[in-house]
């Protein structure tokens, strides 16, 4: 058996794997940050700023498919007083 890569793999449109890079997703995760952030637009501009936050979230889930993320509980402090 192979031995499984840690790195995501998508399948770009010419059928070859590319790798997501934390850099990408940290990239893609800013400037959705950045987008959700900014004072509201302008009368009539509300529509395409909601479409283009679409377009952001559905790139990161597209990104973030299939990658198993692993929530480790809550860690317990002991108080020795």
């Amino acid at each position: 058996m192979g031995k499984k890569s840690r790195v995501k793999t998508q399948k770009s449109g010419t059928g070859a794997t590319a790798t997501v890079s934390p850099k990408e997703m940290l990239n893609l995760i800013s400037e959705l940050l950045q987008k959700c952030s900014s004072p509201t637009p302008g009368p009539g501009k509300e529509w395409e700023e909601y479409v283009q936050i679409r377009a952001l979230v559905e790139k990161i889930r597209k990104k973030q498919k299939g990658r198993r993320i692993i929530f480790m509980g809550p860690t317990k402090i002991v108080n020795d007083c």
